[in-house]
């Protein structure tokens, strides 16, 4: 038995709360026990949902949605001498300390270079850089959330692709919802909100979406068990359903992940597992051919 957890981090500026998805994956069947959604109010969601974390058993998975870091060249202007992950968390947590600095910074490195997109990136359609800006804003979840896993990784969760030999905790994953879906050839767009250009239909692409991930031939590959009650909730909220998405993703982890898309460690255009030590790296299924 794993216990896992979805995580919907949204940075709309609308949306005030973090939307999680608690499950069991027994038996090859992830058994969606709970949607709990913690209120956004800063800085307690962070310090709730690191409980939550926490509390956890130390095999569990955890998927968790927004960039765990930003792009090399960004990242050795917050951090200079940084080489992974850890060394930026600890600047945004003991150096940049409050948002309106980390967004000032953004602002000026965005003029010169732009919205630079991470190494690792270019495998997916779909994710934004971790600066952009609007439509959706990257940068709340970015922020706050290096800063809940400066936390994390100080109490010795697990976070690939870094070394973890002395750690011991939870598995955090980097995750995409839009990335999986894809993944899965289930809609990935015009889910959330109401498009009068293209006239979407939200609320049918959400039951479009379930009725897909429900299906037994659905190419997750995971048989999920869901209540009544959580399907509902996932058909009136777009964040609910990302965070059950997100947790399929890290059940998917827990039954085989060398079927997800790993950063080489030697390549031709070298460096991408180095990259991604330091930049992040979303986890997702290879692309079947």
């Amino acid at each position: 038995m794993t216990n896992i957890l979805g995580v919907d981090f949204s940075g709309a500026k609308t949306n005030n709360r973090t939307e999680v998805t608690k499950a069991i994956w027994l038996d090859g069947v992830l058994k969606v026990e709970a949607y709990e959604p913690l209120p956004r109010k800063l800085p307690f969601v962070h310090e709730a949902l690191q409980k939550r974390i926490l509390n956890l058993p130390h095999d569990a998975i955890v998927a968790l949605d927004f960039p765990f870091s930003v792009p090399q060249p960004f990242a050795l202007e917050l951090a200079p001498c940084a080489s992974t992950m850890p060394n930026v968390w600890c600047a945004a947590v003991e150096k940049i300390k409050e948002f309106h600095i980390f967004k000032n910074l953004r602002d000026s490195f965005v003029k010169s270079h732009g919205e630079m997109m991470r190494r690792g990136d270019v495998h997916f359609g779909g994710p934004f850089s971790p600066l952009h800006e609007f439509n959706p804003s990257m940068l709340q979840m970015t922020f706050h959330g290096m800063k809940m896993l400066h936390n994390l990784w100080k109490e010795g969760c697990r976070v690939p692709p870094l070394s973890h030999q002395t750690h011991k905790g939870q598995i955090l994953l980097e995750t995409m919802p839009g990335v999986l879906l894809r993944s899965f050839a289930l809609p990935a767009r015009n889910y959330k909100t109401e498009n009068k250009t293209n006239g979407a239909n939200p609320r049918k692409k959400r039951e479009e979406i379930l009725e897909g991930l429900e299906d037994p031939q659905c190419k997750s590959g995971i048989k999920i068990q869901i209540s009544d009650e959580t399907r509902r909730q996932c058909l009136s909220n777009a964040d609910c359903l990302d965070s059950l998405v997100a947790a399929i993703g890290a059940a998917m982890w827990a039954k085989d992940k060398s079927q997800f898309l790993h950063p080489r460690k030697s390549i031709d255009t070298k460096e991408e597992f180095q990259a991604a030590q330091l930049e992040g790296w979303i986890y997702a299924p290879k692309r079947r051919e």
